[in-house]
């Protein structure tokens, strides 16, 4: 695709990023799997606050009421800011570790010392060669994008995508966002060109996706690397552009931050009764 017009594209903003297909907005598969229902995930955030209440109780008291429910309340965003910040790290140093790098010449953080000597062993057990690392990709024709962690090559499996992942567990939805990314049709590869006095200007040049054999996981314990097998196959992807369907007829219309596009279409009006309720009071509401 050399010289034809760039269609896909990844953008930066901050500590996220988003896709873009034609010059429009795609949206991202994390996101359109996120509109399922994590009960889990609000035991877990419940449980988060109440143990931060528990062993912070004597400063807390000490506190005035609303900055202490404050803390109490973001007591969760504290410990998921801690655990993605582990996780990008191992993602990272996991990525180096596939293109090749020996673990000795990485400097690696004491904090996921374990985990790195533990993702090196399981990559030489398996022979693991890289195809390609933290790839963004996209399917043109349902308009999604989204970013794999990697595609390897091993005697064992053959070519297989491989998602790192280094949470407590690894749930159901995984298999929901390989089968997409399995079913994307154009990635982006990461060109550096060097010039004469060795500066070094990094492009993106979009490719067809590469054919796979299979889809895994790979669990990163403390110490050890658990490899699970992902069924993400036709029916986990027809699972999934349900959700991509729903993603279009009902987020897009009824989200906020979509309030200022032509498809944005609220489906409860303001309030007809009382008659003599102000407007503005209304509009405030």
């Amino acid at each position: 695709m050399t010289g034809q017009q760039q269609r896909f594209a990844r953008r930066n903003h901050g500590t996220g990023h988003g896709y873009t297909l034609d010059g429009h907005e795609i949206p991202g598969v994390t996101t359109i799997i996120g509109l399922l229902d994590k009960p889990a995930l609000v035991n877990w955030a419940a449980e988060q606050s109440a143990s931060y209440a528990v062993e912070n109780w004597g400063r807390l008291s000490e506190l005035p009421l609303m900055e202490r429910a404050k803390q109490i309340r973001n007591a969760r965003f504290a410990k998921n800011r801690q655990a993605t910040t582990k996780g990008t790290r191992i993602h990272a140093m996991a990525e180096r570790l596939q293109a090749g790098e020996p673990v000795e010449s990485i400097d690696v953080p004491l904090t996921v010392e374990s985990q790195v000597q533990a993702v090196a062993r399981f990559l030489d057990d398996w022979q693991m060669q890289p195809v390609c690392a933290e790839t963004p990709l996209c399917n043109t024709g349902y308009r999604y994008g989204g970013t794999l962690d990697s595609i390897v090559t091993s005697p064992r499996l053959g070519t297989i995508l491989m998602d790192w992942k280094t949470g407590k567990g690894v749930y159901d939805e995984t298999a929901l966002q390989l089968a997409a990314y399995r079913a994307a049709d154009l990635t982006l590869a990461e060109q550096v060109t060097v010039g004469p006095r060795g500066g070094r200007k990094t492009s993106w040049v979009e490719q067809p996706m590469p054919e796979v054999d299979g889809c895994y996981v790979a669990h990163v314990l403390t110490d050890s690397i658990e490899l699970h097998p992902v069924t993400a196959d036709e029916q986990v992807l027809a699972a999934f552009l349900y959700l991509r369907e729903v993603y279009d007829l009902w987020t897009t219309r009824t989200g906020w931050r979509f309030r200022d596009t032509p498809g944005y279409a609220p489906t409860v009006g303001a309030p007809i009764y009382p008659e003599d309720k102000p407007v503005k009071e209304q509009d405030d509401e």
